[in-house]
């Protein structure tokens, strides 16, 4: 193991149930109920992406997608109330104490991880961090984690991913890369692909002492 990458929402930061009640709030102007489960189950395919699922689930009109994700984007932001997830710190100054390279990856938009990345103070953790805005594939597309290996210059079966999302562990494994699943938002039966299935971050840093 020479590098872990990390996913954003519901990894870093405890925001999936704020991204949820802005898709909610958003659908229920066309009608629409959507129940959090039907959100996390394709979490991590970048907001574009999402919205072209759910436009295609629920039969509503393609011209609506730029209105759609806008309203989204704005509830998200009246809603917002970014947190860290308990031990993530303790993760992080784990791996920096064995001289493991770190990467975020995730399929939020740059600017939106950027800021929340720096008002936790935790920017400089993360000299690599590849956003939606970085790919031409999102997960579950492999790309986001080749690329990001790529940058962090080791090769994609010396790093460990930590994922949350099927989409999520599904590109990580594709990439050739071990992945941890933590159960943030979907039970362990969704998670059944990555190598090992996590409650929370001690969780996590037992799996990341046993694999190192």
């Amino acid at each position: 193991m020479q590098a872990v990458l990390f996913d954003f929402d519901g990894v870093i930061v405890r925001s999936m149930e704020d991204h949820y009640e802005g898709w909610r709030k958003t659908l229920a102007e066309y009608g629409i109920e959507m129940s959090p489960e039907e959100l996390y189950i394709v979490e991590g395919a970048g907001m574009k992406e999402l919205a072209t699922q759910f436009i295609r689930k629920f039969n509503l009109p393609y011209d609506e997608t730029s209105n759609i994700i806008r309203k989204k984007r704005l509830y998200y932001d009246q809603i917002k109330k970014n947190e860290l997830y308990p031990f993530l710190l303790d993760v992080l100054h784990w791996i920096q104490e064995k001289e493991l390279k770190i990467g975020l990856v995730t399929g939020g938009n740059r600017e939106r991880v950027i800021s929340a990345l720096a008002d936790f103070g935790l920017i400089d953790y993360f000299p690599v961090i590849i956003t939606a805005d970085d790919v031409f594939e999102p997960k579950p597309s492999p790309e986001p984690f080749l690329k990001a290996a790529h940058y962090l210059e080791v090769a994609a079966d010396d790093c460990i991913a930590i994922e949350n999302s099927p989409f999520g562990v599904i590109s990580a494994k594709l990439a050739g890369m071990k992945c941890i699943a933590l159960t943030t938002t979907l039970t362990a039966m969704h998670l059944k692909q990555a190598d090992v299935v996590a409650g929370n971050f001690q969780e996590v840093l037992e799996a990341l002492k046993k694999m190192y």
